[in-house]
């Protein structure tokens, strides 16, 4: 009997072991599961260091990546990003885990008091046509008068519009930051002449055009997004997306709504690409769409 009983404790000691070696493991892959990183600060100007660092319990493997192709395996460092832009950085851990940060650069204060206020935009256009004009420069109100109304017709940094008429324009820009309305001219010229030349922006806004309507028809994410990303945006996830000159968002998120969306009736009606001089990648797409409900 004592023998049987001395059996009986052994086996509950056992037991007990087993139970709190399972619940010790289980605390400490759980523990795991979850990234502690510091991005910051966040909002900087250009030229000015970001920290990062990492402190996820098991963590021995880091690839840091800053939204702009460059990365870094180090557990902590500083990185300093060249040109403006919000750039989202992603860290991820032991390969399987990730967290993201935005991190928005700003330009100098000094850069910005001494950029003059220009209008980016074409010397000629076809009727009916939509067309960008882009605000170069610091404001924070942009009032645009297009010649053809009479009236102020946009209040956005970057506007678009369509002329119904041809004929010679003359398109005023005002801002809080200019005495003098800035001038640019531009011929509208008549949608029956001849016109057979099809630039390359009108080429890629019609190859964009396809994929995002392919996403809204239920046709494989991941294929047509990728394919975007990168062929045309550098692979940057937030590169902005304005939609029918009003709302944004970021080409990652918009691409996921127009995936929910499908389930009621889009039509992407037309794709306008913006890309500064300086670079080579697309840095804003503007998006004409119908939604039928």
């Amino acid at each position: 009997m004592p023998k049987l009983f001395n059996h009986r404790i052994y086996v509950v000691i056992i037991a007990i072991v087993i139970i709190l070696a399972i619940s010790f493991l289980v605390r400490h892959y759980t523990s795991t599961r979850e990234i502690h990183a510091y991005v910051g600060p966040l909002d900087i100007e250009v030229g000015v260091p970001v920290s990062f660092a990492d402190s996820t319990t098991g963590a021995d493997h880091w690839l840091w990546e800053f939204g702009n192709g460059d990365t870094s395996p180090e557990q902590r460092a500083q990185y300093i990003f060249s040109e403006t832009g919000k750039y989202q950085i992603r860290l991820t851990v032991n390969g399987e885990l990730e967290k993201r940060f935005i991190v928005n650069v700003r330009p100098t204060k000094k850069d910005d008091d001494l950029q003059l206020i220009k209008i980016i935009a074409p010397q000629s256009a076809l009727q009916g046509e939509f067309i960008i004009f882009r605000g170069e420069g610091t404001s924070k109100e942009w009032r645009w008068e297009f010649g053809e109304t009479g009236k102020v017709d946009a209040h956005e940094k970057t506007a678009i519009y369509q002329y119904n008429e041809p004929g010679s324009y003359e398109i005023a820009l005002r801002t809080e930051e200019t005495k003098y309305p800035i001038i640019h001219t531009i011929e509208i010229i008549p949608q029956y002449m001849d016109n057979d030349s099809t630039d390359v922006a009108t080429i890629i806004g019609n190859d964009i055009k396809e994929k995002l309507q392919a996403i809204v028809d239920q046709k494989p994410f991941n294929t047509n997004y990728n394919y975007v990303m990168s062929t045309y945006l550098c692979n940057n996830p937030n590169t902005l997306v304005i939609i029918n000159n009003s709302k944004k968002n970021d080409f990652y998120s918009y691409c996921q709504g127009l995936k929910i969306i499908g389930r009621k009736r889009t039509i992407i009606e037309k794709v306008l690409i913006d890309i500064e001089e300086s670079q080579s990648c697309i840095n804003k797409l503007i998006v004409i769409q119908t939604d039928i409900n």
